[in-house]
C-alpha cells in the first residue's frame, strides 16, 4: 500500500504543520523542515524517508519536550505519552523519547507516586488516592508499594504518636462539613453517606462521628 502525503496543513496555536499521511495525521513539522525533506501534498513518502525524519528531527524535538515537560513538574510515563501524542509525534517516537527520559531516571512512576501520596495522604481516602494515581497512569502494584513505604516512613517519623493518615483527612473532612458537634440525624446521614462515597471506612466514619459528640457533651 502506497504512503501518501495527503494534506499539509497549518497547526492551531502552534508554528508547526500537520502532515497527513494517507488521510490521517501522521506527525508535525516547522514549516523550515517541511521544505528540508522537500515534502508535498500528494508525494509518496518512503518508509526510508519516513525513518530519516523520526531519527533526525521527531526523535530528538521529543526527548528536549519530555525534558521540558519534567523540569516544569513531575510526570509520570502515561502522562509524558499522552502529551507526546498530543504534540503530534509518532507512537513509536514517543516511547523511544519516554524511555530515553527513563534510562536516566527522570521518569519513575514510583518515586512519582510516593511523593503524591506525601502531599495528599491527610487530605484523601485511601481509595481517592488510588483512584488518581491510576487516573495518571500508575500500575496497581506500584501503587500499593507506595503506600506500603509512605505508611512506614511516617510511622518512623511520628513514633508513639502515629496515627493513619487516612484518619486524619477523615477528621479534616468531617471539619469542614460541621461547625458543631449537634447534627441533626438528617445532616449527620448525609456526611455519612457523603464521606463513604469517598471511600472512608463506614466504621471509621461512625467512630468519627462519637468521638465528636463525646468531646461536644463534654464541652
Amino acid at each position: 500500500m502506497e504512503t501518501v502525503i495527503t494534506a499539509i496543513e497549518a497547526k492551531k496555536g502552534s508554528r508547526k504543520q500537520k502532515i497527513y499521511v494517507n488521510g490521517e495525521w501522521r506527525f508535525s513539522l516547522y514549516p523550515g523542515q517541511t521544505y528540508q525533506y522537500k515534502l508535498k501534498e500528494g508525494m509518496e513518502i518512503s518508509d526510508l524517508l519516513y525513518q530519516q525524519i523520526c531519527k533526525e528531527t521527531l526523535l530528538p524535538q521529543a526527548k528536549k519536550r519530555v525534558l521540558n515537560l519534567l523540569t516544569a513538574r513531575d510526570r509520570t510515563r502515561r502522562e509524558l505519552l499522552e502529551k507526546l501524542a498530543g504534540d503530534g509525534y509518532p507512537e513509536e517516537v514517543c516511547t523511544t523519547a519516554v524511555e530515553y527520559a527513563e534510562s536516566y531516571h527522570y521518569v519513575d512512576d514510583l518515586r512519582f507516586a510516593i511523593t503524591y501520596l506525601r502531599s495528599y495522604e491527610e487530605e484523601k481516602s485511601h481509595l481517592q488516592l488510588l483512584m488518581k494515581l491510576k487516573e495518571k497512569g500508575i500500575l496497581r502494584e506500584v501503587a500499593d508499594k507506595a503506600f506500603e513505604m509512605v505508611r512506614e516512613e511516617r510511622e518512623e517519623r511520628m513514633g508513639e504518636e502515629f496515627e493513619e493518615a487516612e484518619i486524619v483527612a477523615l477528621r479534616r473532612q468531617v471539619a469542614k462539613k460541621t461547625k458543631s458537634a449537634a447534627l441533626s440525624k438528617q445532616d449527620a446521614a448525609k456526611l455519612f453517606a457523603s464521606l463513604a462515597a469517598k471511600g472512608f471506612s463506614p466504621s471509621d466514619i461512625r467512630s468519627m462521628f462519637k468521638q465528636i459528640k463525646e468531646c461536644g457533651d463534654r464541652e
